[in-house]
């Protein structure tokens, strides 16, 4: 059993390797025994080189057999063109002699019997006639040599002399065009010959005979050899170098792998030809299956069962408890071997180093602070001067794509994982060199995620001051002969790659599935699995303000985030306050709202609320828009949806990005952020976006403004606790998805077996049924029977009914551990009943089952978090707005509107006094806050687009950076536009 476990466990590392690359191999592996790879692979490179030699003298032979048989093949046309010509100059000799003489050409005449009988009388005239059937017999003797001529014409020839001689201008005119296109004749003629097959006798020479010898002996030694697997089939020349060249380029390819997949075939094929018959049944067996260990256990034992089964079947969780004791003692294990592992190596490359480096100690490389005799070495430096040392203390780097490609410059294949987050970010052309310094490459990412954008470099440049007014980018023009040059990001690059694809479908942000269940439905067809809520309570609250949307702020919305933060953000059951985000729709409304928030900073009466944002921003505090929030996760979102209708009351339905074609991205972003509440502050008419439906079905896809009024009746409903509003839209949702399915709405269901209905009837009869609840399902787990006891600080009892199979569902063990260890760290204990004791005895049993529940509910040292007043810390009950907005200032003392007009006006009168004022004509150098990036401007009447001279970028004088600086001094910071882009000015000069 154990040798076999031991087969088994080999042949499957082996067989994974080799696997990976099984598509790529072209050896035959009968060819790969023995123990010693080498010798192998030089016999290949030894074999290929003498095909490569042999393959370039056939090259060469038939290039030569080519240009000898385009010699025989003219030499035959010129020596038919010669035959015939010698033909014509007979006739052309009797025609000159008769050309004066016009009864030559009158046959009519010459074959009269007057003229016959003066023949006999007149020499002259009995020549005629002997020279007329002379040129005749000439005539047909010309016919018959073209008709034998295989490159020239068969031409008829008439009785007629006359004709006949018209007709020879005609012939020879004929000859000349076949002669001019011979070369391509005999070169069509040449392709369409076989040349291994090609026995035509007058062309038989020795370079032929060569060539059908050469290709010969090719063919036979490739066989003989037998290094592939590919046997050579084609008798044809033509398909026969193509086989060839094919094996050549294949072995190429192979050992130029940056993989050393030879290797890696040869390990797997030593071991599998040297297995027994009867292993290598077993081994071909289980080539299929992902698990061989597990596949091979079970058919074993399961054959072990059948011939020896007996009365011992489970009856207890003892193994089980003692697997998992077992397992989590592994556990422990791994972690102390791993940091010995890299303790001791730590120790071995330090005196490595040290033995290298006799004047440079590992503690001065590593120096902290420059000495006398040591520099302080940057981050590159160190590494660059001994990698392997950095990585041996640290195994794990954690850095951005382009300090990861500077600290590492060369070391391409360095690190065995690279792991890219947030990949559909990130752009292709910017993440190259990093992904070359990996073996392995791991891009996690979410394709209904923000994709890489030029929105923020439109920001820092100054090119636009509203982000409504920002244009869509163009969709990615798709090149279809090389589609990774039009991969978006390095998620999409991954994509087209075909790498290996895993969902991470546990849901572990959300501690209330409806927080992100909009977003499971809307876009990622119910593939995330939540998890369960631990106590009750509203996760979205969805606020109606009815403000005004005017020069790209809500002021209504503003107000009632701050009064959210005021009145209903309290402390935690711990003491603190929950982690707290404001997330805007565009960034004039989140400049909005920070600046209320900083000017009640300059107020006392303001002290209480001032103390809690101090608070909340040590603890994470943020406020963002909709385009720089991913990534980010609070306990509590307040969303400011911004958007409504405008001073003169109409409502245009603009939304900025949200309604650009990857605006649903933007959308799921900026919702799922919370872990445990979202506030929605909406001044969008509930008229508009209840109709969403009407809008799902015109966009056709959950996307644009449809998805967004979707996602407001969503909000509205969770927030009224309208179930069947929030189960349609949920639906609505599902349907309208580019893959749809069907709404699951059930969070219990029917009992799968007569064992279980047996033990739910038992426990209805002793506990009742409301605290009873049939096939649970927690995320994607469901649980056979759940007693709740809803008592505080007492967990729910997960009741599992576990027949001889051991559960009826496809969950393999492993995989029902894991689901017990994460029901188990969300409130719930485990009681497994096994069948085989409840049919021999179900009144014990239902007693054991009954004694547990109340243990449970008795004991009160589970150090359960108590969630009960959790809800507490963000509450429902809110003060609308008008209270607010109705103030004309928040400014209500003398005394702080006399400070306030002091330094403003003490500001101005230094600036006049000592700095130089930004005026047309200034030379001005500014520093962009957001970014830190410098740059050197001419303020002048007009600029054409990028006009740089000396490092100096002229700008208009009407341009959005040149109206925010004019006026103002040295070491003024200036806001650029309506965007939260500020400047801080370095130099004027003027």
């Amino acid at each position: 059993m154990n040798g076999l476990l031991e087969l088994v466990q080999k042949g499957q590392n082996l067989y994974s390797n080799f696997q990976t690359y099984d598509s790529t191999s072209f050896l035959n592996s009968k060819k790969l025994v023995g123990d010693n790879p080498y010798v192998i692979e030089q016999g290949i490179n030894d074999s290929f080189e003498e095909y490569e030699k042999l393959l370039q003298k056939v090259y060469e032979l038939e290039s030569k057999y080519k240009s000898e048989y385009f010699q025989l093949r003219k030499a035959e046309l010129s020596e038919q063109i010669r035959s015939g010509l010698h033909i014509q100059d007979s006739i052309n000799a009797i025609y000159t002699e008769h050309k004066a003489n016009s009864d030559f050409l009158d046959e009519d005449k010459t074959n009269g019997f007057l003229y016959k009988a003066i023949t006999i009388f007149s020499q002259p005239k009995k020549k005629v006639v002997q020279d007329q059937k002379r040129i005749k017999e000439l005539f047909a003797n010309l016919e018959i040599h073209y008709s034998k001529c295989a490159d020239l014409k068969d031409f008829q020839f008439s009785q007629s002399i006359k004709s006949n001689l018209m007709k020879i201008e005609e012939a020879n005119k004929l000859i000349d065009k076949t002669s001019s296109d011979f070369q391509s004749k005999i070169e069509n003629e040449y392709d369409s010959i076989d040349v291994l097959e090609f026995s035509t006798p007058d062309y038989q020479t020795d370079i032929l005979k060569s060539l059908k010898e050469s290709a010969s002996l090719l063919k036979e030694k490739i066989k003989t050899d037998s290094w592939t697997n590919h046997k050579i089939a084609s008798n044809e020349f033509k398909g026969f170098i193509k086989e060839v060249e094919k094996i050549i380029q294949e072995k190429k390819e192979y050992f130029n792998n940056e993989n050393d997949i030879f290797t890696t075939e040869f390990k797997w094929f030593q071991f599998y030809n040297g297995l027994s018959n009867e292993a290598k049944l077993l081994v071909n067996e289980l080539k299929g299956k992902s698990n061989w260990r597990k596949s091979f256990l079970i058919h074993y034992l399961n054959s072990m069962l059948v011939n020896s089964a007996n009365v011992d079947l489970p009856t207890n969780d003892s193994e089980h408890i003692e697997l998992n004791s077992t397992l989590n003692g592994l556990e422990r294990e791994q972690l102390k071997y791993i940091r010995e592992f890299w303790f001791s190596k730590q120790i071995d490359t330090t005196r490595d180093f040290d033995q290298r480096n006799t004047n440079l100690s590992v503690e001065n490389l590593y120096n902290k602070r420059s000495s006398n005799r040591f520099k302080r070495l940057s981050l590159r430096q160190i590494v660059q001067y001994d990698a392997d040392l950095f990585t041996t203390f640290f195994p794990i780097i954690l850095t951005s794509p382009d300090v990861a490609s500077n600290l590492f410059k060369g070391m391409n294949g360095y690190f065995d994982i690279v792991m890219f987050d947030e990949a559909s970010q990130l752009r292709l052309e910017d993440n190259l060199p990093a992904i070359l310094k990996g073996k392995q490459i791991v891009i996690a990412g979410d394709e209904h995620q923000m994709p890489p954008s030029n929105y923020f470099s439109k920001v820092f440049d100054g090119t636009i001051e509203d982000e409504d007014d920002l244009e869509e980018e163009d969709e990615i023009v798709v090149d279809r002969d090389n589609i990774l040059l039009s991969c978006e990001s390095l998620l999409d690059f991954g994509a087209e790659l075909n790498f290996e694809k895993r969902h991470l479908d546990f849901h572990y942000r959300s501690r209330h599935p409806y927080l992100i269940d909009f977003s499971n439905y809307a876009f990622y067809n119910q593939r995330l699995k939540p998890l369960p809520n631990t106590f009750d309570y509203t996760p979205i609250k969805y606020i109606q303000v009815n403000g005004t949307f005017s020069d790209h702020i809500n002021d209504a919305e503003a107000e009632m985030v701050l009064s959210i933060i005021e009145n209903n953000i309290n402390r935690l059951p711990n003491g603190e306050y929950p982690t707290l985000g404001i997330a805007t729709f565009n960034i004039a409304q989140r400049n909005h709202i920070k600046s209320k928030i900083l000017e009640r900073q300059k107020f006392s009466k303001f002290e209480e609320f001032n103390a809690k944002i101090q608070e909340l921003e040590e603890n994470g505090m943020f406020i963002k828009n909709l385009e720089n929030i991913q990534g980010d996760e609070r306990d509590v979102i307040i969303l400011s949806t911004t958007y409504g209708p405008g001073k003169d009351g109409k409502f245009a339905q603009r939304f900025g990005p949200i309604n650009h074609s990857k605006g649903y991205k933007l959308l799921n972003v900026i919702i799922t952020r919370a872990k445990y509440k979202v506030y929605v502050c909406s001044s969008v008419p509930e008229k508009a976006f209840m109709n969403y439906k009407d809008f799902l079905i015109t966009e056709g896809s959950n996307n644009k403004r449809a998805v967004f009024y979707a996602y407001l009746a969503y909000s509205k409903a969770v927030s009224e606790g309208n179930n069947d509003s929030r189960i349609g839209i949920l639906t609505a949702l599902s349907e309208n998805s580019t893959k749809s399915t069907s709404f699951n709405v059930g969070s219990f269901g029917e009992l799968e077996s007569p064992f279980e209905e047996e033990v739910y009837q038992r426990l209805v009869d002793e506990v009742g049924e409301s605290k009873l609840i049939p096939q649970m399902k927690v995320s994607e787990f469901r649980i056979d029977i759940v007693y709740d006891p809803k008592i505080a600080g007492v967990p729910k009892i997960a009741i599992e009914c576990d027949g001889a199979k051991y559960h009826s569902s496809r969950e393999a063990y492993l995989h029902d551990r894991h689901r017990q260890k994460i029901l188990e760290s969300h409130g719930f204990v485990f009681h497994r009943i096994w069948s085989t004791n409840w049919w021999r005895n179900p009144q014990k049993e239902t007693k054991r089952l009954i004694e547990f529940i109340r243990s449970v509910e008795s004991r009160n040292d589970y150090n359960l978090a108590d969630h009960s007043r959790t809800s507490f810390a963000f509450t429902d009950e809110f003060q609308m707005v008008e209270n607010y907005v109705a103030q004309t200032t928040i400014i209500d003392t003398d005394n702080e509107i006399a400070t306030i007009k002091s330094i403003e006006k003490k500001q101005e009168t230094q600036a006049k006094l000592f700095k130089d004022e930004i005026s047309l004509g200034s030379k001005v150098t500014v520093k962009y806050m957001n970014n830190g990036k410098d740059i050197k401007v001419h303020i002048v009447e007009t600029a054409n687009k990028n006009e740089i001279s000396n490092g100096i970028q002229k700008i208009s004088l009407k341009s959005p950076l040149a109206t925010s600086i004019l006026g103002h001094t040295v070491g003024d910071i200036v806001k650029v536009g309506n965007l939260d882009n500020f400047v801080e000015i370095i130099e004027v000069k003027n």
